[in-house]
């Protein structure tokens, strides 16, 4: 998932109806619960100005802020549990939930971060290119983005896989193991690339181009949402669509929304290198035919690599959003 970059790219969306009966139930709003998007990105803003809730207004719904999800798994866990309703993430991480009978579908998507995912190592490894790998250590999660864009390296440049060492760890956890050199690679997306490259003296092995990754980012929304509540799932996507493009058009606009300092903020290096890296960025946009065979690629390609233990067809759990309904009167 891609927070930093995106401020979708790991914010993540639920919606609850709230309680009534007769005519209150009727004009009672649709309440939005949409995970803290943090310090920077176009729902930050939305937080700060109220922009989002005056665009689902139209639709009787409101948002309410809640607490914070920095990779999609948990998530997902969440919209099957009830809890939430709305999510973004990765399509890596994706069809592997989508492949535990998941209660819910994807309505939007934006195209790969290739420039803000990829394989890292230290300014003084010996590690010249991906091929460098065999015999070598790399951190990755599993059965995600990360160990997703490490297979896709390994079979983009032929280097056998079992000549790797995967080494499995949470995104945050990763940081100090790296750091202290205990791995000799990190594959990951912009959320930790971006600080291990101004602040743990990494570099770039392979970005997202170099390993021809088609991880898309993926925004889902439950089920029961999508059914009783369309217009509200359509109204968010219009925001989300236009949102993403303001940002990408002035990226540092979007950064330090509420706070120039402290660990929340972005500054020197690190905000050269986001806004850098945003500006290469698409707007979400609704999911076509390219996009699910693209999808199914993935979910092949997981397959292929025993992440997957049966075949997912990905199709299933897509909604044209265009085609959702009005608001209801």
């Amino acid at each position: 998932m891609r927070k930093l970059l995106l401020a979708a790219p790991l914010v993540l969306l639920a919606a609850a109806c709230g309680g009534g009966t007769g005519a209150t139930a009727a004009q009672e709003q649709v309440v939005v619960r949409i995970a803290d998007p943090g310090n920077s990105g176009f729902l930050a803003v939305a937080k700060k100005d109220g922009s989002l809730d005056a665009a689902l207004a139209k639709v009787n719904a409101k948002v309410k802020w809640a607490g914070d999800f920095s990779v999609f798994a948990p998530a997902a866990q969440a919209i099957n549990a009830g809890s939430l309703d709305v999510a973004t993430g990765s399509i890596t991480a994706g069809v592997t939930a989508l492949a535990v009978k998941p209660s819910f579908k994807i309505f939007a998507t934006v195209p790969p971060d290739l420039a803000g995912e990829g394989i890292v190592v230290k300014n003084g490894s010996p590690i010249k290119s991906v091929a460098d790998l065999a015999g070598r250590s790399v951190a990755v999660g599993h059965g995600g983005t990360s160990e997703y864009l490490l297979l896709k390296a390994l079979q983009t440049f032929n280097v056998p896989v079992d000549k790797v060492k995967r080494v499995y760890l949470q995104p945050p956890q990763t940081a100090p193991v790296f750091g202290s050199g205990k791995v000799d690679a990190w594959s990951t997306f912009s959320t930790f690339l971006i600080p291990a490259i101004t602040d743990l003296d990494a570099r770039i092995l392979a970005d997202g181009e170099a390993i021809k990754s088609d991880n898309y980012v993926i925004y889902v929304a439950a089920n029961k949402l999508l059914d009783e509540h369309p217009e509200v799932v359509k109204a968010l996507f219009e925001f989300l669509k236009e949102g993403s493009a303001k940002e990408i058009a002035d990226p540092a606009a979007y950064l330090n929304v509420f706070t120039q300092a402290g660990p929340q903020a972005v500054q020197g290096k690190q905000k050269d290198l986001v806004v850098d890296i945003q500006k290469k960025g698409k707007p979400a946009q609704a999911v076509t035919a390219s996009e699910i065979a693209k999808y199914q690629e993935v979910a092949k390609f997981f397959l292929d690599q025993k992440v997957l233990t049966a075949p997912l067809d990905v199709s299933q759990h897509v909604v044209d959003v265009t085609t959702l309904g009005n608001a209801k009167q």
